[in-house]
């Protein structure tokens, strides 16, 4: 299952309660959220939350103002995520 929120403008608070969805998330597969001013704040979120997540295995973050601080913590969070196979940065 795809969910694509795309264009949305949800920024880093909108990002943070995707993150508690994703927590539990048992059938999402993949994720667009790109062009949504989430920042480096957002993508944390979203990283903590890939460290559990078991199912993700596509997740689309293109221009939202992600810095090095916030592609630092997705690094970690795919250190330890074997199933998330596809990353879009893209315009960051």
């Amino acid at each position: 299952m795809t969910l694509d929120l795309s264009c949305n403008d949800i920024g880093a608070l909108g990002a943070q309660y995707l993150a508690n969805l994703l927590r539990n998330n048992e059938t999402l597969t993949a994720l667009k959220i790109g062009d949504n001013q989430i920042g480096d704040l957002g993508a944390q979120y979203i990283s903590d939350a890939l460290h559990n997540n078991k199912i993700l295995t596509t997740l689309n973050l293109f221009n939202n103002q992600i810095g090095i601080s916030g592609a630092q913590y997705l690094a970690v969070a795919l250190k330890n995520n074997k199933i998330l196979t596809t990353l879009e940065l893209e315009e960051n």
